[in-house]
């Protein structure tokens, strides 16, 4: 297995197998990501079938239904489908892997198509822990702990664009999580992370939207290893109003990444 990890206050794991994932329950990892190669099937059908249309699967599903759960609407599986059915496998198989990783027994699944950036600004979630990978376009941007300021990060900034507020320190690197590659990003409401969860933002879609999918724990099971007190939906600072709000962001931000 190959690794990289950043000697820092917080650290980020890059791993070519999906058990170096499982660093995430390092307490010093606030990122792992899993550089799995692209399929170009699966990437196929995202950009043939799923880009073409208008695209926002807000879902929850329990681990115990994932056999006969789909995560798309119904045209993509008229349109082409072998396609939809290789395609719900693999989100099944994300699903069914982070329910491993975090003792869920329920999972918010978020699968949308996006023309423009859902959360320009680098911030922080206000979740335990999310997952993020793009079938197809540019993936999600990120920075290292040490590249960041926390002081202007989000609100904090009053609104000065984050290349000028002084967020970005000298020298700081914008990395990107490459396409098809899985990015567990930690957040605010991981037990013992506040104020240090992954510095993470959209990027810039230019001329072709993007295919993300998004993962979130709703419930997990009694005792779930490295999970007390773990906050799934961020009920600590405001109760989610349905499903869809479930999927908050911190600092800034109303969407995932």
């Amino acid at each position: 297995m190959s690794e990289t990890s950043f000697a820092s206050a917080a650290a980020s794991v890059v791993t070519d197998t999906v058990d170096g994932l499982f660093r995430l329950h390092e307490p010093v990892v606030q990122i792992a990501i899993w550089q799995r190669p692209v399929d170009p099937a699966l990437r196929a059908f995202a950009q043939d079938v799923l880009a073409r249309e208008a695209l926002e699967q807000v879902l929850e599903t329990d681990v115990a239904g994932l056999a006969t759960w789909s995560p798309l609407p119904g045209y993509a599986e008229l349109a082409d489908p072998a396609g939809a059915a290789a395609f719900t496998a693999d989100v099944r198989w994300l699903t069914r892997m982070f329910a491993d990783l975090t003792g869920a027994t329920r999972l918010g699944v978020r699968l949308v198509r996006l023309q423009q950036p859902m959360c320009p600004r680098f911030h922080t979630d206000f979740v335990g822990v999310r997952l993020l990978t793009t079938y197809c376009g540019a993936g999600t941007e990120w920075l290292a702990d040490e590249d960041v300021d926390r002081r202007w990060l989000g609100h904090r900034s009053g609104g000065v664009a984050d290349a000028n507020s002084g967020l970005l320190r000298p020298g700081a690197v914008v990395q990107r999580v490459p396409e098809f590659a899985v990015a567990l990003c930690k957040g605010e409401a991981w037990p013992g992370n506040a104020g240090r969860g992954a510095v993470h933002r959209s990027p810039a879609v230019g001329g072709s939207p993007r295919i993300l999918l998004s993962i979130d724990v709703l419930a997990q099971e009694d005792g779930a290893a490295g999970f007390d007190g773990f906050d799934a939906t961020g009920e600590g600072v405001a109760v989610p109003a349905s499903a869809a709000d479930r999927h908050g962001c911190h600092d800034g931000c109303g969407g995932h990444a």
